[in-house]
């Protein structure tokens, strides 16, 4: 037998698409596996002569909704206009990043059709954003997002009507994607269904679905706690949860604005929630 190490980039039923050094294999499961809920994002030892999957190595981490695994790194796609700018959807992603160990990297589009005020707020956003860790660009610095995507497993996020088919097409304008198509691209109906696909683009693969384009957080409060990775722990009690002024160091940092209002507020809705 010729086993090998790849990776499952399409599900369709009983039949996985499996890609292998730049070539895609259509592979069937081995009965012990036949209780197993694969992923698309899985890795995958198969065999290339009997084109069967015969063991799923161990996942780096798993999204449920959309079900995808492994995911490298999260593009979030946030539009300043026509979608309007939402810091609660893109803290959502953020919380979602970080308890699941993927990189977040933010793009924010459309900064050329809104008026000041409104670019005023987005880049003071963009500028705390950046102060806490966070990398972020705009859908002009195509280079520098090219370079994030390089032997990364990503996925896109955000609205719908916030850029990520144009984005696509700027990255890779084989794609030639019309605006608001690309999950019809990957093979479906736009919005008719949940099935993931990952997208080979050199030595990337892009994930981009129906599930990214709103988002329920299936998560704890502390889970929820541990996202916003700027609040710390240095409260009066350990077990503080950042909603009582008693002592709370997180409500005194954002009282003086060294921790941004909307990211406590979002932090506030997000807990309520749970």
């Amino acid at each position: 037998m010729n086993k090998v190490l790849g990776k499952i980039i399409n599900i369709n039923k009983d039949l996985y698409t499996v890609i292998y050094n730049n070539s895609v294999f259509p592979c069937y499961v081995r009965g012990k596996l036949r209780g197993f809920k694969l992923t698309v994002g899985d890795n995958v030892i198969f065999d290339k002569d009997n084109l069967t999957i015969e063991e799923v190595t161990p996942r780096k981490n798993t999204l449920i909704r959309p079900l995808i695994s492994n995911i490298d790194k999260l593009f979030i796609v946030t539009s300043t206009h026509l979608p309007e700018f939402s810091t609660y959807l893109l803290d959502k992603f953020l919380v979602l990043s970080e308890v699941n160990n993927i990189k977040p990297i933010i793009i924010i589009t459309k900064l050329d059709i809104c008026n000041k005020s409104e670019k005023r707020e987005v880049l003071k956003s963009a500028k705390y954003y950046r102060k806490i860790g966070y990398k972020v660009y705009t859908n002009k610095d195509i280079r520098k997002i090219k370079k994030e995507m390089k032997s990364s497993v990503i996925a896109l996020a955000g609205q719908t009507g916030a850029g990520k088919s144009t984005l696509l097409n700027k990255i890779d304008k084989t794609l030639n994607l019309k605006t608001g198509e690309v999950s019809t691209h990957l093979g479906r109906g736009k919005h008719t269904t949940r099935m993931v696909s990952l997208i080979p683009i050199n030595d990337t693969l892009i994930a981009d679905t129906p599930g990214f384009s709103s988002l329920e957080l299936d998560m704890s409060k502390e889970e929820v706690m541990s996202g916003f990775i700027e609040f710390g722990y240095k409260c009066k009690y350990s077990s503080c949860t950042h909603i009582n002024n008693d002592g709370c160091s997180v409500i005194d940092r954002v009282n003086k604005g060294v921790i941004l209002k909307s990211r406590y507020e979002n932090y506030l809705k997000l807990i309520k929630e749970k």
